[in-house]
């Protein structure tokens, strides 16, 4: 597996007035290219806030949220996010409305952890890095990487009480939604034509690409063995997902059976419930599936909320001085890492050009393999990233 990473092109020229000289041609820098479809899409956000689907197996309904482009005739691809765990049918809306304004459906499931982390959750956004020494004020910013290294990342401390059952049901949510496409037509007259039942991917954040890896066709190792491979899901989107663990019943021949086009992106401020969860612990997921259309995204200075698009003293603002100087896309001239947002204390967009790069390479991969789009594909090459993006292929 090969890693790239940003190099300096140093010009050699060798200069005498008195006798012809040879120019040493330079070394050409890696291009950096995760700028494709950096802004919002052309087209106008449809949005059903609140759908019900009847799932008679469980005797329940599953509450989903949609979205679907206005602008274009369709049929469109289908996406389909599991958020992570506490998340609701209604999180990661700067994600959502991203893909659906370049021509998606997107569907979130409302799964039964949805609010179990709310007031956990916002206290934790809202904390910031405190000296406990009575009277003292550090006005040094701690290390940012050493603060998500060793805050509890509560969105994966869960796994004594999210057990098999949990997972078999965030799953089976998965395939309420496939299941009951026609009924969504059907009952919702804005979504007839919209939606190709053909094109299909799945993805999801932390617990949810733990669900999204399930349905792609890993496996569980534990007891009952957990999995829901659906032969109608044409790819899977990872973020953060969990590598070998044994209290996820995850081993290395976990995602043996993981055969469809897949993408594993991560962070390296992205922890898991401990320091030992590690972003090479998330990479085991990447190289232990089986090669064929794999990808790893490693995306410098992103932790677990930033795939989220929020975020607020967690530390991705108050440590632009430690990033590195912002990096102008050859291809359009843009500076996707330049100023982050001024945090004014409440959720917000972390860091335009981190968050902006996991939207664009996401989108990238949805288009090589919902649209079969040749230029998407051709960015899909390790060779074009360097310096903020990791990027590996097998």
């Amino acid at each position: 597996m090969k890693r790239f990473f940003l190099t300096l092109a140093l010009i050699a020229v060798a200069g005498c007035s008195s006798a012809p000289q040879k120019t040493v041609a330079a070394p050409q820098p890696a291009s950096y290219t995760p700028s494709y479809a950096f802004d919002m899409g052309s087209s106008p956000v449809g949005v059903i806030p609140s759908a019900l689907l009847r799932d008679a197996t469980r005797n329940k309904d599953v509450e989903v949220s949609i979205e679907y482009p206005t602008r274009g005739a369709g049929p469109f691809p289908i996406i389909i996010f599991s958020p992570g765990y506490g998340g609701s049918s209604h999180s990661y809306e700067a994600l959502i409305s991203y893909w659906t304004s370049y021509g998606y459906v997107c569907i979130r499931p409302m799964h039964a952890d949805a609010g179990a982390l709310r007031d956990t959750m916002n206290d934790l956004l809202q904390m910031k890095p405190q000296d406990s020494r009575p009277g003292h004020r550090d006005r040094t910013p701690p290390n940012p990487d050493t603060v998500a290294r060793t805050r509890p990342n509560l969105a994966e401390a869960i796994w004594d009480k999210e057990r098999e059952p949990q997972w078999s049901n965030r799953v089976r949510d998965i395939t309420v939604i496939l299941d009951s496409l026609n009924d969504l037509e059907k009952n919702y007259p804005e979504l007839a034509g919209k939606m190709d039942h053909t094109r299909i991917g799945v993805g999801g954040h932390s617990y949810g690409a733990f669900t999204a890896m399930l349905v792609g066709g890993a496996k569980t190792f534990s007891n009952p063995p957990v999995s829901g491979a659906d032969p109608r899901v044409k790819a899977i989107l990872a973020m953060s997902p969990q590598g070998v663990a044994a209290n996820r019943g995850l081993t290395t021949e976990s995602w043996r059976d993981l055969h469809v086009p897949t993408m594993f992106m991560t962070g390296t401020r992205d922890y898991g419930a401990n320091e030992m969860e590690s972003p090479d612990w998330r990479r085991t997921a990447y190289e232990n599936s089986a090669a064929g259309d794999k990808y790893f995204v490693l995306v410098r200075n992103a932790g677990h909320m930033t795939f989220t698009g929020l975020g607020s003293g967690l530390g991705d603002q108050q440590y632009d001085r430690n990033r590195q100087a912002p990096i102008t896309d050859p291809r359009t001239g843009q500076v996707p890492n330049h100023a982050p947002q001024t945090n004014n204390g409440g959720p917000m967009i972390t860091d335009r050009g981190t968050f902006g790069t996991i939207r664009s390479i996401s989108l990238m991969f949805w288009d090589s393999y919902l649209k079969n789009k040749t230029d998407a594909k051709a960015l899909l090459d390790p060779s074009k990233y360097a310096g903020s993006v990791e990027f590996s292929r097998k």
